[in-house]
Order: C-alpha cells, then structure tokens, then sequence
C-alpha cells in the first residue's frame, strides 16, 4: 500500500502567502473536498495528502490548493513596499543614446540573422575559424558571424535588388570572433553602412558617436581591417587595442556581393566604447568677436600621415585655434615622386578682442614650424 504523507499547514503562514484571513476552521470545508483532510488544533494543522496526488508534498503545495479552491479573484492585491526603484545601468543608457543619435542621423536599425553560411564570411573578406552549429536548419545558417558587417552587406545588396539605392543601416549585436582559448570571444559591436556614401560619411558618425558619448579614439591608417579599402579606411585605436575601423567597404567585396554603389561604413567593440568612462563635457563661450581663416599648403612625402601633420598645426597654431578643415590634396610632378600636397583652413578667433595682423603672423610661423619638424615644406 501507498505510504502515507501529510504536511504541517500553519494558517498564519496561509494568510501571509495568500493575502487573506482565514481562520482554522475555513481549511476543512476547502480541502476536505478533494481529499485532502485536516486535523489538530491551534495555527498549525496537520493536512493529510491523498494517495492520488504525488505532486503535493510540502506545507507549500497545500496552501496552492487552498487559493485554487478558494478562488483566486477572492485572493487579496496587496501592492509590495520597497525603497529600491529599478534603473537602467550606465551601460544601458549609453547603449540607449548610440541608438538615439544613430536614428537621429536618419540611419535604420536592421536585425540581420546572426548565423551565415561559411562562405559569407569569405566573401566579406573575413578569412580565419568559425563556430560550426552542431544541428543547422540550412547550410546557409550554419556558422556564427565574427563580424555584424556581412549580414548588412547582404542586406544593403537586397535592397539594391529590388531598386532601393542609398540605403544607411546599423546594427547592435553580438560577434563570436575566434578566440585565444579553448573557448571563442563575445564581444557586443556595432555595424553601420551607408550606401552610396563615401568615408568622410562614415567619420562624420562617429564624430558623432564620440560627442554623444565622450569618447574618443584615434586615427591610425597604417592598419586597415580585411575587407576595408586599403586607401580610404583607418583602424580607430583606443590605447593598444583597436576600438574599431572607420572608411570604406573594399570594392572587390562589393562586387562578390553585387553592390554597386560605394558604401561607407563604421564598425564599433561596443563592449570598450560603452564601457569607457566619458570625457566630462566641456563648453566654451562663443565670442563676439570676428574670426579669421588662415589657408596653409604644405607639401610633405606620401607616408607621413595627414593626421599627424594636422596635430602638427594645432600645437603650433595654439589657443587661438577654433577650427583646422583639410580642402585639398594635390600629387603632380612639380612635386616630385611621392610626395602630395596638403592644403589647410585653419580658423582662428579670439575670445576678448579683435585679431591683429601681428596675431595671424606669429600663428603662421608657429604651424609652419611645427609642420617643418615632420619634413613638410609650406607651398605658395
């Protein structure tokens, strides 16, 4: 014969969990019914189980039985009290102003499918080991992405396809890159494209991107990612380790995804960007007083970075700079094999007084300085 059970009901403890006020003698009339019998005195009862209910074995599953027969629309709402009131963590609110500033840029949110097929990845001009899935639906599923770039690259030739040009997506999610161990990386990314853009698009974002969050990074185009155009790409370097790249789609993978238009595009480790504590922002009066453009052109050899010489010209130009745009690059025999040249429109504007022509010098001669010691020679 089945062993008999029975638990220990405390009729305090079936009020507090139930919101009621019952007393002893309401326990019998709700269980005796359906085979449940109660005996004893005092708060605590004794409730025997019947044979044919082995899913009730605690003080716990009886109470469940007395507010199902009881009548859970007779059970009372009791609001619960605490102090603690839930937020969004830093990371969420950063995570929540990128999308901001990305749709407010007039820039899609796209949700691509995060598993591919292993030649997808290939033909992004992503080479390297995959994470196989052990049961894919379809052999075009059938690997982890390592980067958020093909799926939007997949979806930018789609919409191309069906005459829908000029395209800007981005994409959060998560990329599984091989990793050092026995198990892969996981890091949270961000991906945006814009069709028929050219790179500067793309560094306008994340300028963008970098003010809304008080970050920064910098440009180093010695190292441009596979699958980026060799000429018109950087890698974002935030320390030792790159945060990201920032240019232009290489063309020969536009074509194996039969794109035709130029694309832009931008790519993130959010889990760095998001995590970096912000610069504190800073703002500064606007003066009333008039500014002055300064044009400087200076000639320099192929392999000295325009953003080093750039920095050149802040440092020497000094506090009176408010603005430095480059407008022109120029390669001719005049300079020579090469050799290129770099012209400047260096804005200066001084916060209490008007400028002097003996100001504009001294900041002449400080950027000419500063760019004569990276081997450039001022033109003109």
């Amino acid at each position: 014969p089945p062993q008999e059970r029975s638990a220990e009901v405390r009729i305090s403890e079936v009020n507090r969990v139930l919101g009621t006020a019952l007393s002893a003698d309401d326990l019998a009339p709700l269980l005796d019914p359906i085979g449940f019998t109660v005996s004893g005195t005092g708060d605590t009862r004794t409730v025997a189980i019947p044979s044919w209910r082995p899913d009730s074995t605690e003080e716990i599953d009886v109470i469940e039985e007395v507010a199902r027969h009881y009548g859970y629309e007779r059970v009372g709402k009791t609001v619960p009290k605490s102090t603690v009131h839930g937020a969004l963590s830093v990371k969420q609110q950063r995570r929540r102003r990128l999308r901001e500033v990305l749709l407010g840029l007039g820039i899609s949110e796209a949700m691509p499918n995060p598993f591919l097929a292993p030649d997808t990845l290939a033909k992004a001009g992503l080479d390297g080991p995959t994470i196989s899935i052990t049961n894919p639906l379809v052999v075009e599923e059938s690997v982890l992405r390592t980067s958020l770039r093909p799926g939007l690259l997949q979806a930018i030739a789609y919409n191309e396809s069906h005459r829908a040009t000029g395209v800007k997506l981005f994409e959060i999610g998560h990329v599984y890159p091989p990793g050092t161990g026995e198990l892969p990386d996981e890091y949270e990314a961000l991906c945006v494209v814009l069709a028929g853009e050219e790179a500067p698009a793309a560094m306008a974002v994340w300028r963008e991107i970098a003010t809304a969050l008080g970050v920064g990074a910098r440009i180093d185009q010695s190292r441009v990612p596979a699958g980026l155009h060799a000429t018109r790409s950087a890698t974002l370097q935030a320390g030792k380790e790159p945060t990201g790249a920032v240019g232009e789609v290489d063309p020969a993978v536009l074509q194996r995804f039969e794109v035709t238009e130029r694309v832009a595009i931008l790519e993130l480790n959010l889990d760095e960007v998001l995590g970096r504590e912000p610069k504190p922002a800073t703002w500064k009066p606007v003066s009333k007083y008039p500014s002055s453009d300064l044009d400087l052109a200076f000639a320099l050899a192929d392999d000295v970075p325009a953003e080093k010489l750039e920095k050149a010209i802040r440092q020497g130009v000094g506090k009176l700079l408010v603005d430095i745009e480059l407008f022109d690059v120029f390669r001719g025999e005049s300079l020579g094999d090469g050799r290129r040249s770099l012209a400047y429109r260096v804005r200066l504007q001084a916060p209490d007084r008007n400028l002097t022509d003996t100001d504009i010098a001294e900041v002449r001669r400080g950027a000419v300085a500063a760019a004569t010691k990276l081997g450039a020679e001022l033109r003109g």
